[in-house]
């Protein structure tokens, strides 16, 4: 093994970004960057197709990765200050599952997800579908990988990093550094998506974040439990992070940022269209009855993921990635026929699907939002997933507990000389007066031309 040296990644987030060569996680983390799963992750576009939209948003999986390793350092220097020191095996397995926790995301990352789950659900085997997160502690938990043999020196480490990435909810504050409402990976995301998309709404100040947060670990607040139960029903504490008086703003910004992001990027009509037409692409290529006429051989490790009737191999899932996508799309465009190469061309040529937004017809009434989805539903009950795709997406400034204990780190709490407040619960705050419960966005993409303007006449007229 060569001698350790400091290693420097300039990062447009960041700046720098520093494996100290005296630090041995950090030396470990830089051997688990060099591995080919992990490199895999350079050509995974963090947004898909958002490009289509935002020409900048071409970064990836592995700059995303590099941020949240960083920002949970940051996280776990806020936990030894408070603590008076930090527990060194939790923190490195922390720090280890902060870098490798998108390791297991497929190409086009939800979207493939979406497509998998599609394709097992009409074979009546939902119960099979994994999620990305199953992957990732697949493959480092992977012997036959390079993943594996480099944590393995540790007895026991890969078994750790992968049980703390696909855990749902914290079991402690270092669980909280990766799995909370400012953990690593959105303070990263965020900040990162938002630059690289160009889209100037919803900035937040992350080092008044940073230096803000406070440490919890309390079973009520305010009436609100924040405790969930265990297998044996007995009330188990809540470890997580919380904000100071003075980070209440910053924490208000931080909201209102995701929410802009998600209206305005993730939620984008176009990007969403784009991906209903990748989306059926992927579940026309993983229909056996389509294999002969997609000439895409049986065994490429595309097909072979999507036309698994369970759980797909590890080794093929670390195959894949956009590039190896965008060469099927491209060959089926190139030799395909009719439906198939329709779909390829409307991605290679940027080729919008006419779009019709069932909430922007309703704005305040989602009675008359929900009617006229059932309408289109029936109307086009035939064509729907084939040439008419609908879009349903949830989306809300922000969730308060309400009495449910299942994702009580989720909410924001701050710490106020009567002890922790939920963040709605102050007079003056943003959130108070913007509040709204999660609503769905509603929208039908239709591949022809007529069927847009029948369903406009339903949506117009209702019949």
């Amino acid at each position: 093994m060569t001698e350790p040296k400091t290693q420097r990644v300039r990062d447009p987030i960041h700046n720098l970004i520093v494996f100290d060569e005296n630090d041995d996680v950090d030396q470990l983390a830089w051997r688990l960057i060099n591995t080919p799963e992990f490199q895999r992750l350079r050509r995974i576009r963090q947004l898909g197709v958002s490009e289509f939209i935002f020409p900048g948003a071409t970064h990836t999986r592995f700059a995303h990765s590099l941020g949240v390793y960083h920002n949970a350092r940051r996280l776990l220097r806020i936990i030894e200050k408070l603590n008076g020191g930090l527990d060194e095996r939790r923190a490195k397995v922390i720090r280890l599952a902060a870098l490798l926790h998108d390791i297991g995301h497929g190409p086009f990352s939800h979207t493939f997800e979406g497509a998998r789950r599609a394709l097992l659900t009409q074979k009546s085997r939902e119960a099979d579908y994994r999620k990305h997160e199953y992957y990732s502690a697949e493959i480092i938990k992977n012997p036959a990988g390079a993943i594996s043999p480099l944590l393995s020196d540790d007895p026991g480490l890969p078994d750790e990093i992968a049980a703390v990435i696909e855990a749902d909810d914290p079991s402690d504050i270092y669980h909280a550094v990766i799995s909370s409402s400012f953990d690593a990976d959105r303070l990263d995301y965020l900040a990162r998506d938002r630059y690289m998309t160009g889209t100037h709404a919803g900035a937040f100040d992350s080092e008044w974040l940073f230096d803000s947060e406070w440490l919890f670990d309390s079973l009520i607040i305010e009436d609100i439990p924040l405790s969930g139960e265990d297998e044996n029903g007995e009330l188990s504490t809540v470890s997580t992070f919380a904000f100071s008086e003075k980070g209440r703003a910053a924490a208000e910004d931080f909201l209102l940022a995701r929410y802009r992001l998600y209206s305005n990027v993730y939620m984008h009509k176009t990007t969403r269209g784009f991906e209903q037409v990748l989306g059926a692409l992927l579940c026309w290529l993983g229909k056996p009855e389509n294999a002969a006429e997609s000439g895409i051989e049986a065994d490429h490790p595309l097909m072979r993921l999507l036309t698994a009737d369970g759980v797909g191999e590890v080794q093929d899932y670390v195959q894949l990635d956009d590039v190896m996508v965008w060469g099927v799309i491209e060959r089926l465009h190139r030799k395909g026929a009719g439906y198939p190469r329709g779909l390829a061309q409307r991605l290679l040529h940027r080729q919008r699907l006419r779009c019709l937004d069932v909430s922007a017809h309703h704005p305040a009434d989602a009675t008359m939002v929900g009617s006229t989805d059932k309408k289109l539903q029936q109307a086009f009950k035939e064509q729907l997933e084939v040439t008419v795709f609908r879009d349903a997406a949830p989306i809300s400034f922000y969730s308060a507990l309400d009495g449910k204990p299942a994702k009580e780190h989720k909410v924001i709490r701050v710490r106020t000389t009567e002890g922790l407040r939920e963040i709605t619960r102050f007079p003056d705050t943003l959130i108070s007066k913007g509040f709204e419960r999660p609503k769905i966005l509603v929208r039908y993409y239709f591949l022809e031309e007529k069927d847009h303007d029948r369903a406009e006449r339903i949506a117009r007229t209702g019949r």
